[in-house]
């Protein structure tokens, strides 16, 4: 309680259930009295005279309830959560069951729950027995006869007022992605002449540029007839027909094999000599 409760100028309010005798409570609040001071503000009210008293919003830095029933009134947060102010703490001493049974009204995880659609934040979400609090259970004795099922249920107003709002900005930053030839940082460029050594230098040999026009090799095929073989070998060709395998050769590209020495060409005689003309050996300009 001395940890809610400084010295200084607070507004604290205690609520306190129907059925609280006030004599039950006067330890508790005389307590209270010396904790607050002079320069602070006590005030006290039953839970049904809550609403009744109608406080001003955001006025109360602590609400302390006492209730010996598990308080079911779900107006009374709302009210707690209008009146306190943004930062403000809410403490509740009520008997709670830990565990759901038969003939439980409220459990610990219930009121946790309650509070938190309310519109308060719990901190400590662990159940804390008076046993844990030694100053409180001996000034609430009297209140509760048995104090094995009572808890201290902690909460706090957000650091906002209720039905505050900031403006949203929807504009889209513009933001551009070039490179700055004037950036100041300085990079290590790589030089390109470090990634070649001497023998990317040197020029290849003619011959190894020699490859077939069909497959794209280096060696000749069986029957080649594009003059790989005898280029190569270093004979001249011989100044022979050739022979087509199929026959269809000489009817032009779309009757011609994919390996057809006359891909290309145009269509000519059987048996005639292949020339082309030397316009279409000249380019365009």
């Amino acid at each position: 309680m001395t940890s809610l409760v400084s010295e200084g100028n607070q507004e604290v309010l205690v609520v306190s259930g129907n059925d609280v005798p006030s004599d039950d409570t006067a330890d508790f609040i005389s307590t209270l009295k010396q904790r607050v001071g002079d320069s602070g503000k006590l005030q006290i009210a039953s839970l049904s005279d809550v609403k009744k008293e109608s406080y001003r919003a955001s006025i109360f830095n602590v609400i302390i309830a006492i209730f010996k029933q598990p308080c079911m009134n779900e107006d009374f947060l709302t009210e707690a959560l209008r009146i306190l102010k943004p930062d403000g703490s809410l403490v509740i001493y009520e008997p709670l069951s830990a565990d759901r049974k038969p003939d439980t009204a409220l459990t610990y995880p219930d009121r946790i729950s309650r509070l938190k659609l309310s519109g308060f934040k719990v901190k400590d979400t662990e159940p804390i027995n008076l046993d844990a609090d030694p100053e409180s259970k001996n000034l609430l004795l009297k209140v509760y006869s048995n104090i094995k099922d009572v808890y201290k249920v902690s909460a706090n107003k957000p650091s906002f007022e209720v039905g505050s709002s900031i403006p949203l900005s929807f504009a889209k930053k513009q933001t551009t992605n070039v490179w700055k030839l004037d950036d100041p940082v300085e990079e290590d460029l790589i030089d390109e002449d470090e990634l070649l050594d001497e023998s990317d230098l040197v020029k290849p040999d003619a011959s190894s540029l020699r490859v077939c026009s069909t497959t794209g090799k280096r060696k000749a095929c069986k029957d080649c007839s594009c003059g790989l073989a005898e280029e190569l070998s270093g004979k001249a060709a011989p100044e022979s027909t050739v022979k087509s395998s199929c026959g269809n050769c000489y009817l032009g590209d779309a009757f011609r094999c994919a390996s057809c020495p006359y891909l290309g060409m145009p269509a000519f005689k059987p048996g005639e000599k292949v020339l082309l003309p030397e316009t279409q050996l000249t380019v365009d300009s």
